[in-house]
């Protein structure tokens, strides 16, 4: 698991935002939106794991945040 790298300060907004650090939250596999455990997970394809190593996100917030693709 490697989170993807970020300028500092943009860690550091988001941090501000969500009370967590998603550097952090990526590697321990928690959500870094909402704290949930992210590593039983089901996420919904490849493209959703890459998100998760990008934000942090689980699929339920990026779900919330991106909509659900009707593929």
């Amino acid at each position: 698991m490697k989170p993807s790298k970020k300028a500092p300060e943009i860690d550091s907004f988001l941090e501000s935002i969500t009370g967590r650090n998603r550097v952090e939250s990526i590697l321990t596999l928690t959500c870094a939106t909402c704290g949930q455990d992210a590593q039983n997970v089901a996420f919904r394809d490849d493209l959703s794991w890459k998100e998760f190593n990008i934000s942090g996100m689980c699929q339920t917030c990026q779900d919330e945040v991106f909509g659900v693709s009707e593929e």
